[in-house]
Formats: C-alpha cells, sequence, structure tokens
C-alpha cells in the first residue's frame, strides 16, 4: 500500500468530497500533537481508517475490532506516551462501547480524541439503519465535541470545519476554558486535560469511499490559513500559558503566607504539644495517582521541603533512582514511605499531628492512610492534581485557593521554596519517627509474609519483587490492594500505571496492552480473574503484541475483595455476590494463540516469570491461590503488625 505524505496531499492527488472532509481531521489532529491512533474500523470509518493508516506523520499503532477494547487500548497509549491519542470508530453503537474508557479518561485527566464517523447529518431521525446520537453517547465524559456539518463543496464549508475542530482540539489539553462557538456540547468543566469528540459526517450510502466531486476551491482551502477568530484563539493559549508561568513567586509566597498564618494560629493554641526547633515544619506529602506534577519534580520538592512522603502504590513515587526508602533516607532527601508499613500499626502514630499536609493526585487506596488523614482534617493542606476538584471527601476544610493544577516543575520548585522561607522544612526529628516507624513495619511485613503459605498476599508480594520489566500495570480491586503494600520502596527504576479515576476493573487487560505497544518494553500485568473476564475481546488485540508483555492473572475464584465485607455473612453471597465462574485458562490462550504458564507454588511463579520475560508477545500467568486465602493472610499480616 502506497503511503501519502499527508491527508491533504492525499486529497490534492484525488479529490473527493469526503476526502477533504478526512483531511480536514487528520490535519486538525497533527497540529494538537496527535501522532498515534487506535483504529476500530467500518463502513462509515473506512475513508478515516485508510487515510490515516496511508499517512506517514500518523502512527497506526492498533486495529481493533471491538470498540471497548480499542479504547481501552488508546487510553494505555496515552498514559504510557504522556501524549493525546486518537481512536476511530464507525457510526451507531461503535460509539456507546467507548464510554467506560472516556469515563476513566476524564477522571484521569488523560487526552483522547474520539474521531466517530457518521452518516450524514439529514438521514438524522429519519430511520435510517446504524445510526444513533454519538454527541448524546459521550457528552457527560467529554472536554468538548465537535459535530460537523455535512461535507459541502464549498472553501468556507471547509474553513468551518477546521475551525470547529481547532475550537474543540484545544479543550482537549486545558489550554483554554470551554467558549460557546457552534462546536456542539461543550463541558461545564474545569479546565484541565481530558477526552474530546469530533464527530465527522460522510456522504455516501454504503460506506465513506463512494467518491463525490470537488472542486478545486474546496481542496484549496485545506491549506489557506484559518482566520481571525483562531489567531484570537492561539492568543487565548498564550495568555492561558502565560497566566501558568506567572504562578510564580508572588502566587507561591501569598499561598505559602496563608499557611503560615494558620500555622501561627494553630502554635498560638498549642499545636503540636512538643517545641520544634526554629524553621521546622511537620509537613507531610501524600502521593497518588495521577499525581498532577512530574514524578522528577515532586521527588525535587520532597527533598527541598524534607516532608516525608506516604506515597500510593500508584503515585509512581517507590521506584525511582531518588526514591530513598525508611531504610536508606539520608539525613536529607526525599524520604519515600509505604503507607501500609508506616501506618498499619497505628498506635505509634496516633498522636503524629500534622501541620501541614500537600496532597499530590487522586485519593490513596490504603483505608488507614484516609483514617489518618480524616483524624488531621483539620490540617491546612495544598492539593495539586492533574484534576483539581473543587472539594476533597479526605479534607473537608479545603481552601479553594490551594487547589492547584497544571503545575510544571517550575511553579512546583518555587513553591517549594516559598514553603522553606515563609513556613518551614520538616525537623530531622518528624522525618526520623515517620522512618523508623516505616522501617519498623516493613521488616515486620516481610517476616510474615515470608512465613505464610502459597496464597493470593504471598504470590503478590513475589510477583512484585519480580526484575527485569520495565513497567508494571496494577489492576483495581483486589489487585491494586495488594500492589499498595506488597510493592517495596526501590531505587531501581520502574515505571507503575493504575486506571484510579474510577477505579473500575474493565478494560484493564485492554489498557496494559495499549501501554505495551507504545512502549516497546517487557511489560507486567497484575490482573483478577473477574477483571479479565470484563476485557476478553482484548486477547484478540493481544495477538498483536510482540513485546514481552506478561499477563499475571490473579485466579482466586470470583469477587474475592467482597470477603472483606459484612455482606459476606449473607447466605445468599456466594451465588449472588461473589458469583464465582468457572473457566480454562489454559484453552483460552490456545484459542487466541497467546502462551500460558500455570503456577502454584512460588518457584512454578519464578520460572514462568522468566519464561514470559523471554516470549516477544503475550503470556498468561495463571496464579491459581486457594480462593479464601486473600482473607486469610491479610489477617495474619495485620495481626503480625499490630493493625488489629
Amino acid at each position: 500500500m502506497n503511503r501519502y505524505d499527508g491527508a491533504l496531499a492525499a486529497a490534492v492527488e484525488a479529490p473527493s468530497l469526503n476526502g477533504v472532509w478526512v483531511a480536514c481531521v487528520i490535519e486538525a489532529l497533527l497540529a494538537h500533537g496527535v501522532r498515534n491512533a487506535v483504529l476500530c474500523p467500518g463502513g462509515r470509518a473506512s475513508a478515516m481508517c485508510l487515510a490515516m493508516e496511508r499517512d506517514v506523520r500518523m502512527n497506526v499503532a492498533l486495529v481493533s475490532t471491538d470498540e471497548r477494547s480499542g479504547a481501552f487500548a488508546a487510553l494505555g497509549m496515552a498514559k504510557a506516551h504522556g501524549a493525546p491519542v486518537a481512536v476511530v470508530t464507525t457510526s451507531g453503537s461503535a460509539v456507546a462501547n467507548l464510554l467506560p474508557a472516556l469515563v476513566e479518561a476524564e477522571a484521569s485527566g488523560i487526552p483522547l480524541v474520539v474521531v466517530s464517523c457518521d452518516r450524514p447529518r439529514h438521514l438524522r431521525g429519519t430511520g435510517f439503519g446504524q445510526m444513533a446520537d454519538h454527541l448524546g453517547a459521550t457528552a457527560a465524559a467529554t472536554r468538548a465535541q465537535a459535530d460537523l456539518d455535512d461535507p459541502v463543496d464549498a472553501p468556507e464549508a471547509v474553513m468551518r470545519a477546521r475551525l470547529t475542530l481547532d475550537a474543540a482540539l484545544r479543550q482537549m489539553t486545558g489550554s483554554v476554558s470551554p467558549e460557546p462557538n457552534g462546536c456542539g456540547h461543550t463541558s461545564a468543566r474545569r479546565a484541565a486535560p481530558g477526552p474530546v469528540h469530533l464527530n465527522v459526517p460522510f456522504a455516501g450510502v454504503y460506506d465513506a469511499l463512494e467518491t463525490l466531486p470537488v472542486c478545486g476551491a474546496t481542496v484549496a482551502a485545506l491549506r489557506a490559513p484559518l482566520d481571525g477568530e483562531c489567531d484570537a484563539r492561539a492568543d487565548a493559549h498564550t495568555a492561558a500559558n502565560a497566566t501558568s508561568d506567572a504562578w510564580s513567586s508572588d502566587d507561591a509566597s501569598r499561598l505559602a503566607a496563608r499557611i503560615g498564618q494558620l500555622r501561627a494560629q494553630r502554635r498560638a493554641n498549642g499545636e503540636p504539644s512538643e517545641t520544634l526547633a526554629a524553621g521546622t515544619l511537620n509537613g507531610l506529602i501524600v502521593a497518588g495517582a495521577e499525581p498532577g506534577a512530574t514524578r522528577d519534580a515532586i521527588l525535587a520538592f520532597a527533598a527541598a521541603t524534607g516532608y516525608p512522603v506516604l506515597a500510593d502504590v500508584g503515585s509512581g513515587l517507590r521506584a525511582h533512582p531518588s526514591a530513598h526508602g525508611a531504610q536508606t533516607a539520608p539525613a536529607a532527601g526525599a524520604l519515600i514511605l509505604n503507607p501500609f508499613d508506616a501506618l498499619a500499626s497505628r498506635a505509634p502514630m496516633s498522636d503524629a499531628r500534622c501541620e501541614l499536609i500537600v496532597r499530590f493526585g487522586l485519593a490513596p487506596v490504603l483505608p488507614t492512610l484516609h483514617e489518618f488523614l480524616q483524624a488531621n482534617a483539620d490540617v491546612p493542606v495544598v492539593k495539586i492534581a492533574a484534576c483539581a476538584d473543587e472539594r476533597d471527601y479526605l479534607h473537608p476544610v479545603l481552601d479553594p485557593r490551594d487547589l492547584l493544577s497544571g503545575v510544571d516543575a517550575p511553579a512546583l520548585r518555587r513553591l517549594g521554596e516559598q514553603l522553606c522561607t515563609h513556613v518551614g522544612v520538616a525537623g530531622e526529628a518528624w522525618r526520623t519517627r515517620w522512618a523508623d516507624r516505616a522501617a519498623h513495619g516493613m521488616r515486620a511485613r516481610h517476616a510474615c509474609v515470608a512465613q505464610l503459605a502459597w496464597g493470593e498476599v504471598s504470590a503478590t508480594h513475589r510477583l512484585l519483587d519480580a526484575e527485569g520489566f520495565a513497567f508494571v500495570h496494577v489492576g483495581n480491586s483486589m489487585s491494586v490492594r495488594h500492589a499498595d503494600i506488597g510493592y517495596d520502596v526501590r531505587t531501581s527504576p520502574q515505571d507503575l500505571y493504575v486506571s484510579r479515576g474510577v477505579s473500575g476493573i474493565d478494560g484493564t487487560l485492554s489498557t496494559f496492552l495499549g501501554e505495551a505497544l507504545a512502549r516497546r518494553e517487557p511489560g507486567l500485568l497484575l490482573v483478577g480473574d473477574q477483571a479479565l473476564l470484563h476485557d476478553l475481546a482484548a486477547l484478540a488485540c493481544a495477538q498483536r503484541v510482540d513485546v514481552p508483555a506478561c499477563v499475571c492473572i490473579l485466579n482466586n475464584g470470583g469477587g474475592a475483595i467482597f470477603d472483606y465485607l459484612p455482606l459476606a455473612a449473607d447466605p445468599g453471597y456466594a451465588r449472588t455476590i461473589r458469583n464465582r465462574y468457572g473457566f480454562d485458562c489454559a484453552a483460552l490462550a490456545q484459542g487466541f494463540g497467546l502462551r500460558h504458564r500455570r503456577a502454584c507454588s512460588r518457584v512454578a511463579l519464578d520460572e514462568a516469570l522468566a519464561a514470559a520475560r523471554g516470549h516477544a508477545g503475550v503470556t498468561l500467568v495463571e496464579l491459581v491461590v486457594p480462593p479464601h486465602s486473600g482473607i486469610a493472610q491479610m489477617h495474619t499480616l495485620a495481626l503480625a503488625l499490630g493493625a488489629t
């Protein structure tokens, strides 16, 4: 197949009306930094799919028959690339299948671009087949929507389409606030990164390759400069960035001064009870998933202030050369702690009163950390996140002025400098207390796990210690809870991904496959058996992966997370809630041409992981554990650490 230098060149070489509309979309995507796409083909999407495949500037990373799986794969690619990814669909119910991934992307601040290829607008409401309300399907989960007009052979129609696309795509990165501009629905949410939806009608009865003639002036409009309306938006974009850049010493100083005043009031009232050295502060950093700043910037902030970091596993802060754990932390530097180790035994830290909490990202996983934060609910909080909600259930007194989003490394550095100057750095005694407690908890946890028989806790601890994987994705439900407890702080670099925006278990395998396709490095996934069953269509996409991708399935016989809740005592629990399925994982793998290994011991798991690292493709590693070993081993672990 010949590959064109661009959709615009293709429209010029073989002009057609639909081709002009395709070129409008692809050129707009490229202009806004979209270089990767997932195609979910269909007749109505044929022109768009073929054009993207032929355009050398666009990387078609995956072709997925199933739109739901394809959308989650695009989500994983966007996470791994740190850049927007497009997902192309045909018309009708296909678009509705994107919604689960869009909901996660919206909650996590991940930029995705839905390109839905529609039938002509004049057929809406006429009973014509394979048509649905595309805009209504995605309205609740997108930052903006562009509903293009039907293709018209007129230069002004092309210019109008280009302006509409530009307006919607600007909102994908949160660079401008939503504004009424005729591009369909607009989101009332705050300006922040997130998904957008481009709905593109095409002429033709059967597929979008049916050609209609187009005049040279219409084609030429693809190359014409956009008018002053776009220039105004560009100016607004520049102004928005300038405003962000201007969050400098003055803004940071005002925030730090306000925190300092609150600290002075609390100390006047006798809090904290201990005497602190001059210029010191009992500050604490709590980092969750989607932290709203780069890992390096957060670690530098932690090193500058000295505040200990309670790092949720989803923060990605536990594996980095600058991440000093409880046993190795020097007097200065970023002190990164496993919250379970630090807080499992509640008594030693029950009187650890903070004077400032700096929150990064989404809420942490650990319930004990939730309780600790709620016990410090009156403490001043600065919250930094990709999507800064105006309220936070963990901090009822959070001041909206202390919510920051889109904070870059220089801005975070300035904030750290101002806090150190106007409020204080962490004292040695404060850091030592947290480090000693976490080190004690880690030793007790390791000793306990070493004595456990094969089961959920022992298996996941072993898995998370595996070397040779550049990145790990941890699924939700029990997988992320085991990882939050068992993933140790380490200086060897390893990226870790989670999907904690809405914390669903659907699309987990697809998201991981998208990350693997984007990174082209060995990856490891920890996922439960129910989450795998939620995403079986992804096994077809797994055939397209040609790098080591180890999918570890924690087969504990259904919804084991509910074993921890009072409802587990109900007589109908096993059938209606736990809902165990019988499925043959080896047969599933064989049916899709994938490798399979079964692990029923630590030794077997080690062998399976080693084999998966050496295989250029997907390997399903089935961790077969006793169905109720999770709750039993967690109880044993809690007793060992004095958490009950």
